[in-house]
């Protein structure tokens, strides 16, 4: 078998897209079947206004109208009838990705990103571009967004959504139940309490792990106030990401001998140590994002899931609750109590942590990459499209 150059396609809209195609990058690289794999962010490859429209619109839309983003995503949410204009803009404003796209030249691309998968389809289908395209989805849902006209490998999270895909009129062989793409890090089982000795925490102490990003535009003070209520003895760690202010008001908050026990928060800003963090955890509290559960199920931790995003994260909601691997509290006022149920219950955290591993796809990236090198002689197919 010839060596084969590898595409990975992602777009900066949200982080998930990204990481998820960091997880294909990694298990490419070593592989003796691939001579080059090269990850781009396709909306590098865009003008300034597209770009913008893309990243910052998305984030923006979720965190400050998120009714109207519900609105839209069902309104959008049209298999096989999305407009035509929408394909148009597309394809005008990635001139520059469809450049390097054949300066690259793959054997093989692959997408975690809706916008270049309807690309390289096009381009595919035009005869400008001769490559095989599979398609990773990077939530528990499939949106009709990832629908394209023409693919060699649809890879899905669950057995519910190749169902969904194959009654929309996709060949059932070339739809994948792979999982989503998690780095090797969040999956490596590892000694609890010599891990949390190494970063220095209690091992016989409960560790919370909470993803800061989840709480929007509330204060530092209103977060301490919802985490001062879980009253089990415990370490806390808030992660607030690149959100400086959020940290230096956190921060703020313990120097001022406002918490009820200070010396059991530790605050952090971006870290790249967060499979570490989450190994070490009994709970994890934030956002169902579609990377975010797949690091937790792959590490084993019970989800506290607070204010999913209307739409995608809604289903990745449903995926966990439905199958015992995290709770979703009424308020925020009672996010504390969750936590004390859980951590108060040994065997019921056992359970919770057993349910996460059950639902874990760690190996996700490995799957597509074979699944796309073992099949590289096959050509792209044009989906029976079927409106239901």
């Amino acid at each position: 078998m010839q060596k084969k150059r590898i595409l990975v396609l992602s777009a900066s809209a949200g982080s998930g897209h990204i990481r998820a195609a960091q997880a294909i990058e990694e298990a490419c690289k070593g592989d003796e079947r691939v001579s080059d794999v090269l990850h781009i962010d396709t909306l590098e490859y865009t003008n300034y206004l597209f770009r913008r429209f893309y990243s910052r619109g998305y984030l923006n839309a979720v965190k400050s109208a998120p009714d109207l983003w519900a609105m839209a995503f069902e309104a959008t949410d049209k298999p096989w009838q999305t407009p035509e204009a929408v394909s148009a803009i597309h394809r005008l404003n990635s001139k520059p990705l469809v450049r390097k796209i054949k300066q690259y030249n793959p054997d093989i691309c692959i997408c975690t990103h809706g916008m270049p998968a309807e690309v390289i389809s096009h381009l595919i289908m035009e005869n400008k571009l001769q490559t095989n395209l599979g398609i990773v989805v990077t939530d528990y849902y499939v949106h009709a967004f990832w629908l394209t006209d023409l693919f060699t490998r649809f890879f899905v999270a669950k057995e519910e959504s190749k169902a969904q895909l194959t009654r929309l009129g996709l060949p059932p062989d070339r739809v994948v139940v792979s999982g989503i793409p998690v780095l090797r890090a969040f999956a490596e089982r590892a000694d609890k309490a010599e891990l949390r000795a190494r970063y220095g925490y209690d091992a016989g102490k409960p560790l919370v792990l909470l993803s800061a990003g989840a709480f929007g535009v509330m204060t530092g003070d209103d977060i301490m106030q919802i985490l001062d209520q879980i009253k089990t003895p415990c370490h806390m760690i808030v992660v607030c990401g690149s959100n400086k202010r959020l940290k230096d008001s956190l921060d703020a908050y313990i120097a001022k001998g406002k918490a009820e026990n200070a010396s059991d928060y530790t605050i952090l800003g971006y870290t790249d140590a967060m499979h570490d963090y989450l190994r070490m955890a009994d709970v994890f509290i934030g956002k169902p994002g579609g990377l975010s559960t797949s690091e937790c199920l792959a590490a084993g931790v019970p989800m506290i899931i607070w204010d999913p995003i209307p739409g995608q994260e809604v289903y990745n909601t449903y995926h966990v609750l439905e199958n015992g691997a995290g709770v979703m509290p009424n308020n925020a006022i009672t996010i504390g109590y969750k936590v004390d149920r859980i951590l108060s219950d040994p065997d019921r955290q056992a359970r919770m942590s057993r349910a996460a591993l059950a639902l874990a796809k760690p190996d996700a990236a490995r799957v597509i990459v074979d699944e796309m090198l073992a099949h590289e002689d096959e050509t792209p197919v044009k989906a029976f499209k079927k409106i239901v």
